[in-house]
């Protein structure tokens, strides 16, 4: 399936270069390999490591969405009566277990599309 946009392929994980392959090589619903990426994209083959460790960095970004979560629950929960102590941390813990599959996948969709120097080629976006 072809994403018609930046934010949609962005969003469903595309590649960045033709919006059409896969970033990753299953769905998330796979949860014990949600980590697995493809080496290139599967339609125009453009390499998605643009170099080896590129990825280090999505731990900033990843450290982003966990810092951006723990103020979303911390705050909820302060509007919402402000619990004990370890309603908080169980919350927070829950939370952040759940989400990080998505978080993984995420902070490392954003580093390619942002840090990964691949441009949008509107030509390599039409089916084979």
């Amino acid at each position: 399936m072809q994403a018609k946009n930046y934010q949609t392929a962005l969003l469903l994980g595309k590649c960045p270069r033709c919006h059409t392959g896969d970033i990753f090589t299953y769905p998330l619903s796979r949860i014990s390999k949600f980590n697995v990426m493809n080496k290139s994209c599967p339609h125009c083959g453009v390499l998605l490591e643009p170099e080896p460790g590129f990825y280090q960095g999505a731990m900033y970004v990843g450290y982003g969405f966990t810092i951006a979560f723990l103020l979303l629950i911390g705050g909820l929960l302060y509007v919402l009566g402000n619990p004990p102590d370890w309603v908080y941390i169980t919350m927070t813990i829950a939370v952040m277990v759940l989400f990080a599959p998505l978080n993984y996948r995420y902070s490392r969709i954003l580093y390619l599309y942002f840090f990964g120097g691949i441009k949008f080629n509107p030509h390599l976006s039409q089916p084979k």
